[in-house]
């Protein structure tokens, strides 16, 4: 088939920049390529059958098993979380609080693909981090993205049940644990239901399970003037807060997503 009127097919189902990514994983050829050679004849077999696939509601992100995040390539698994934006909210916040003297050592609980302890890392070339999770298949997906982000040098990654097997004090703790209550799993897009792993998803019966085992053990993980964020559910903010509040601890901040909802404290 025609590069160009490939395209035009992608069109009918796929945005401008997706129809241009599913082409680009298949074939090799960019945006440049389409604009001077468009006739030129391509395999369109696996890309159709992508297609399919999409349209029936696999995530992109599924099939070519990458995602991009902070502007870094992250690949995914079977047991990792698709990282979603709004997550960014998580690094922009600890950027905007570490911008004269940045954390040294630092602790993700619940690491997934390792993308926030990696983003950091990017961000903050001096620091070392640990990144902890239950998943042996997900500290295998991360141990894998350090590598292909050049961080491996400055990231270990733990299997533990939170902080059970640190044994280690931080300047700065972060987390997007599970945080769907069984209820809201169900409401949740069908692309999240049936392609991220419930271990990732499941915040037992009011979505704040975890919450409550990591603020339980926090103290410990502190070093003197550390501080600790959270990603949250968008309508969590007022437990969460609760819940910290009842560990003896101070909220500093809150911080909006795109939409506007509270997204991390």
């Amino acid at each position: 088939m025609k590069l160009n009127i490939l395209y035009k097919t992608l069109r009918q189902s796929l945005s401008e920049s997706d129809a241009h990514y599913v082409i680009q994983k298949r074939t090799g050829l960019n945006r440049a390529d389409m604009i001077s050679n468009p006739d030129q004849i391509v395999d369109k077999l696996q890309i159709l059958k992508d297609l399919q696939r999409h349209q029936n509601g696999e995530p992109l992100s599924r099939i070519y098993e990458e995602r991009e995040f902070w502007s870094l390539s992250f690949s995914l698994s079977p047991d990792t979380l698709d990282p979603r934006f709004d997550t960014e909210t998580l690094i922009e916040a600890v950027l905007a609080r570490y911008k004269s003297a940045p954390p040294k050592r630092i602790l993700d609980l619940g690491t997934g693909t390792g993308c926030i302890l990696i983003a950091l890392l990017s961000e903050f070339p001096e620091a070392t981090g640990v990144g902890v999770d239950l998943s042996e298949g997900a500290l295998k997906t991360a141990r894998s993205n350090a590598e292909a982000n050049k961080v491996e040098n400055r990231a270990a990654f733990i299997q533990s049940n939170w902080a059970e097997c640190i044994d280690e004090s931080f300047d700065l703790v972060v987390s997007n644990p599970p945080y769907v209550s069984p209820k809201a799993i169900q409401n949740l897009d069908k692309s999240v239901q049936n392609y991220d792993p419930i271990l990732a998803l499941h915040g037992g019966a009011d979505g704040l399970q975890a919450y409550k085992e990591i603020f339980s053990d926090l103290f410990r993980l502190l070093n003197p003037g550390a501080r600790a964020f959270f990603e949250i559910g968008f309508d969590q903010h007022d437990s969460v807060m609760r819940l910290g509040e009842e560990s003896r601890f101070l909220v500093e901040g809150l911080y909006l997503d795109l939409a506007g909802h509270i997204r991390v404290l």
